[in-house]
């Protein structure tokens, strides 16, 4: 075999290293970069090579590898000076990264109009000259790494924005939250008897919601609503509110105006989650459609709905209110039981009540429900009830 053949053949077989090196995962940019460096000396047969890429944000030069080298000095380097050389061509060491370096040629990087870098490379230990084979393959070499250079650039950038984009997200979140729990303590001023409810209600929606699958972007969306839900009380009277006698009808009429009161307060904002609105709006209709404010029965409820009118029953019926006292659990699971089908969807109860039990048996790592119970509540007696439930419904 000739010597110009086997030449041929370990350009080949470096090539190929190459490639499969920078398209490789499982290790670090830097780590890739390294032993494509190492590649690309043992092919030219010198010991000193260097790796440096252009930063977009403030035009310098920075050493992304190199072996060999004792005195290169990025900082020094004349970008613009350098830029100006012919595109992925070979050229002797330019004056524009200083003398002393020791290096015997450059390659600027270029990817269509963008300067991304330069590989510097040192004489030939052999002592032997560059050849136009040597700057051929060096041109070939060149292209792949600006491209993968400019491809760690972008994802670089890509990156960045997307941490920016990520922390501005969740600032918004926080400021969010912090609105609706304004709003909710807004309404609890209203009515000292309900104080938390909203927080609860949010809460116990989301535990259903969870358990029936519901991803986390629906799930938010749920938790706002069950914060919001009681928004238009903030319209009605303290005295009405807080009222200890039996309402008279045109007092129950003005109550039951909430449910619209709250849509209309929130129907001006751009929620990022579906059916938010509608959730608030009729979380007091019944699936026989005697609810109001719209009457609405069965199909025309979601489920974000109806996990509403349940959690926002539930808690209604086990907190004190001015005009009577608070159920035991057992009643109102009880209650919730006999309403189903009426008011109350099975699916619903049925996955509100398998939650319950999990957290009773702590199987989960976060109870929702069972933190806000009376710590004089028996939890065999709850739930011994909740698996007959759970079984009866799950035939």
């Amino acid at each position: 075999m000739s010597t110009e053949l086997k030449r041929a053949l370990y350009n080949i077989s470096a090539l190929a290293d190459l490639g499969q090196e920078i398209t490789s995962g499982g290790s670090s940019f830097q780590e890739k970069i390294q032993s494509v460096l190492y590649v690309i000396t043992g092919t030219f047969l010198t010991n000193k090579g260097a790796i440096l890429d252009r930063n977009r944000e403030d035009g310098q030069m920075h050493i992304l590898a190199q072996r060999g080298f004792d005195q290169l000095d990025p900082g020094r380097a004349d970008t613009e000076g350098l830029a100006s050389f012919a595109r992925n061509e070979p050229c002797p060491l330019p004056a524009a990264l200083g003398t002393g370096v020791g290096a015997g040629i450059l390659m600027p990087l270029w990817v269509r109009d963008e300067f991304t870098g330069i590989v510097l490379l040192g004489e030939k230990f052999t002592a032997d000259p560059y050849t136009a084979e040597d700057f051929e393959l060096l041109r070939i070499i060149a292209a792949q790494i600006a491209v993968a250079l400019n491809n760690h650039s972008l994802f670089r950038d890509l990156s960045d924005q997307l941490d920016e984009n990520r922390r501005l997200y969740e600032e918004m979140r926080r400021i969010y939250h912090d609105t609706l729990q304004a709003f909710a303590a807004a309404i609890d001023a209203k009515d000292a008897y309900t104080k938390h409810h909203s927080q609860r209600v949010a809460k116990y929606s989301v535990a259903i919601a969870r358990e029936l699958g519901w991803n986390d972007h629906d799930i938010e969306g749920i938790y706002v609503a069950g914060y919001l839900h009681d928004v238009g009380k903030l319209v009605i009277s303290n005295d009405l509110l807080n009222k200890k006698n039996p309402f008279t009808q045109e007092e129950v009429d003005e109550i039951r105006t909430h449910s619209t009161l709250s849509h209309r307060i929130i129907s001006k904002i751009n929620f990022p989650w579906k059916d938010v609105g509608k959730m608030i709006r009729h979380h007091h209709e019944r699936l026989d459609g005697s609810g109001y404010p719209d009457a609405l029965s069965q199909e025309e409820l979601n489920d974000g709905t109806r996990i509403l009118t349940l959690a926002d029953a539930f808690d209604a019926m086990t907190s004190r209110r001015a005009y009577r006292e608070k159920m035991d659990i057992q009643d109102a699971l009880n209650e919730l039981k006999n309403c189903l089908d009426t008011q109350f969807d099975n699916r619903i109860m049925l996955a509100f009540c398998r939650v319950l039990d999990k957290e009773i048996k702590g199987e989960l790592p976060e109870p929702d429900i069972l933190p806000h119970f009376d710590r004089d509540s028996d939890l065999t007696v709850i739930a011994s009830l909740l698996e007959g439930i759970i079984r009866e419904l799950s035939e």
